[in-house]
Parts: structure tokens; C-alpha cells; sequence
């Protein structure tokens, strides 16, 4: 009796999971794309069909984009608050703060947030 009272249970949390994953983050994806391609890309592989290779060869080599969305318990807002606080000059290794404005920032988050190989929620 406790088994199909689980099923039931599950079946109607799953559409609240379900929507909770699929959340979109705030910005718009695409000029976040097109955003990266022009201002990342030498040291990041944004896509893997860029017109070139970063020309960053430093060790370690700056995460693909890809990596960077699947890493475990990443969320946007994390993301946008380490880019927003990157400092201007950084520590070897490190990454300079990119000095977009705070809309451009999400518009790349929101892009590197589509580039997940599994729908987690991205909060």
C-alpha cells in the first residue's frame, strides 16, 4: 500500500521538478553568444565550431565554456557574481574581469547556462 502511495506522490511532485530544471536563466542567450564569440574566445573555447582556437596557451588553460555549465552546483547567480567580481588585474593563473556591463554578463551567463549537458536547475 505504501508503494502506490509513493507513486502517486511522485507523480504529482515530478511536474514541479520537472519545471524547476527547465527554469530558464535571466538574459538573452544569444547575445550572450554572440557576445563570447567576440570577446572570450582567446582564451576560452565558447563553442566548438568558433572560427579559431584561444590563443591562450598559459597552464591551466582556461575552462571550454562547456565545462564551465556543467560544473556540480553551479548556479547563475554564482557564476554572475564571480565574473562581476573578478579584479581588473589578476593573479597568475587568473582571469581578468571582463568589464561588460551587468546585462552583457547575464546575457553570457544565460548562454553558458545552454551549453548544459543536463537540465539542472540553474537558480
Amino acid at each position: 500500500m505504501k508503494a502506490k502511495g509513493l507513486g502517486v506522490a511522485a507523480l504529482l511532485v515530478w511536474p514541479l521538478l520537472a519545471s524547476a530544471q527547465t527554469k530558464p536563466v535571466p538574459g538573452d542567450a544569444e547575445a550572450g553568444r554572440a557576445l563570447a564569440l567576440i570577446a572570450c574566445t582567446g582564451c576560452h573555447t565558447v563553442t566548438p565550431t568558433q572560427p579559431f582556437k584561444p590563443v591562450y596557451v598559459g597552464s591551466p588553460h582556461p575552462p571550454d565554456f562547456k565545462d564551465i555549465a556543467n560544473k556540480p552546483n553551479l548556479t547563475a547567480a554564482t557564476l554572475l557574481h564571480h565574473l562581476q567580481t573578478l579584479p581588473a588585474v589578476p593573479q597568475r593563473p587568473g582571469m581578468a574581469n571582463p568589464v561588460l556591463s551587468s546585462t552583457e554578463l547575464r546575457d553570457v551567463v544565460a548562454f553558458i547556462f545552454t551549453l548544459r549537458d543536463t537540465m539542472a536547475p540553474a537558480r
